[in-house]
């Protein structure tokens, strides 16, 4: 049996006197797709920010890959998250926001367009490359912020509720592509 992509060991986590999270542990296997289910309040936020290095918790380790991850940053992990916010650039392009991660890592512009464009006709967008974020539905941010994400390959995707703004068609399709 191979190593957990991600694993998580007796992390525990508070704000204040608020204990959010109590010694969770768990082990997500590569190409698996894991679900964290809980009522508002209940640390699935907050155990996403820890998984990708926003967060540092009160207490225990965070690998992946197999590397001690627990007080890397966001930059330097194979994560990448997309919370519910979206966090698109206003002032970019739709293909700027997708490429805006390559961009980080380096790549050159054409290379970077060409793979933007691609993630974006992965999630339904190919005709939005050109367009600024405000000039798209909330259903097409979220898709913009998945692409985003996507499009530089991460060994771990966390997602918030990213696909809560979409209707049920385009969400279940998103969710067969996620796959």
């Amino acid at each position: 049996m191979s190593a957990p992509l991600v694993d998580i060991r007796n992390v525990s986590h508070r704000f204040g006197q608020l204990a959010v999270l109590k010694n969770v542990s768990l082990a997500i296997e590569p190409g698996s797709y894991t679900i964290l289910l809980g009522p508002s309040g209940s640390g699935k936020t907050t155990l996403l920010s820890i998984l990708g290095g926003f967060v540092t918790p009160s207490e225990g380790k965070v690998f992946i890959r197999g590397q001690y991850c627990t007080a890397v940053p966001p930059a330097k992990r194979p994560t990448t998250t997309v919370f519910q916010d979206y966090a698109l650039f206003p002032h970019m392009s739709v293909g700027g926001n997708v490429g805006f991660g390559l961009r980080m890592q380096g790549v050159d512009g054409a290379t970077r367009a060409a793979k933007a464009r691609e993630a974006l006709a992965l999630v339904g967008l190919a005709a939005a490359f050109d367009k600024k974020p405000h000039q798209l539905s909330g259903g097409q941010r979220q898709r913009v912020a998945l692409a985003r994400a996507l499009v530089i390959e991460p060994a771990v995707l966390l997602l918030d509720e990213p696909l809560a703004a979409l209707d049920l068609e385009l969400r279940r399709q998103m969710q067969d592509e996620l796959k």
